[in-house]
């Protein structure tokens, strides 16, 4: 069975990497890190934790491989 989970906003995914709104925002603007996840639903910027989950994993597999 497949369970949706509500779409993150800024607060969340800051809360979740422990940053700023403000720097999330900012790497939105530049197109990087976690940043270049997040899309606009409406006025609002949004991310899936699916993405999230992928974007952590694969941060770590880079640090393997490194």
């Amino acid at each position: 069975m497949n369970h949706r989970r509500p779409l993150a906003g800024v607060r969340e995914v800051a809360e979740y990497f422990g940053l700023t709104e403000s720097t999330v925002r900012d790497q939105v603007y530049r197109g990087v890190g976690v940043g270049r996840l997040g899309f606009r639903v409406g006025k609002y910027l949004r991310w899936t934790w699916d993405d999230i989950d992928a974007y952590v994993a694969a941060q770590k597999q880079q640090k393997r491989a490194a």
